[in-house]
């Protein structure tokens, strides 16, 4: 008989971690953002590798110990959050958003309005739409959407 597979959590280990998470970035953003061209991945590759990352917090999600995902955090932002194209539709997303949520009242994240199924994540999961930028973080003609989520008071 087959185990079901282990979805767990950990910190990054930071350089030692630094390639697979650069790995799921793109496999990720190959299959999801397919208004990028090729070139404009090869030449953010680096950037996120060697600028993003190692300045972020960051959660892993790991699956029979094989990464599948991370989250990158920057105080209340959600800077990234990528998960690797065969773990998609695993709850591995779900599962890094709820850890972000657990120690945070309030999170900001910006996502890509060419990538829709990325923003019904966000907004099935109480995040709102709070305003729109023309370009991306780059400078680049990729439009954003910002948004917020914050605990719901109680009482």
């Amino acid at each position: 008989m087959k185990s079901a597979p282990v979805l767990t959590l950990r910190e990054s280990r930071g350089p030692e971690d630094l390639e697979e998470l650069t790995n799921i970035w793109r496999d990720s953003v190959e299959a999801t953002h397919h208004f990028l061209p090729p070139e404009v991945i090869d030449r953010l590759e680096p950037v996120v590798r060697d600028e993003y990352l190692p300045n972020l917090t960051v959660q892993v999600a790991e699956v029979n110990g094989c990464l599948v995902g991370f989250i990158g955090m920057q105080a209340r932002q959600i800077a990234m959050l990528f998960v690797a194209d065969e773990a998609r539709s695993m709850g591995v997303g779900s599962m890094l958003l709820d850890w972000a949520k657990q120690r945070f009242s309030t999170l900001t994240l910006d996502v890509n309005e060419q990538n829709p199924r990325a923003a019904v994540f966000y907004i099935r999961r109480g995040f709102k739409p709070r305003g729109r930028s023309e370009t991306d973080a780059q400078g680049l003609p990729f439009p954003l959407l910002h948004m917020s989520w914050s605990v719901e008071p109680t009482g």
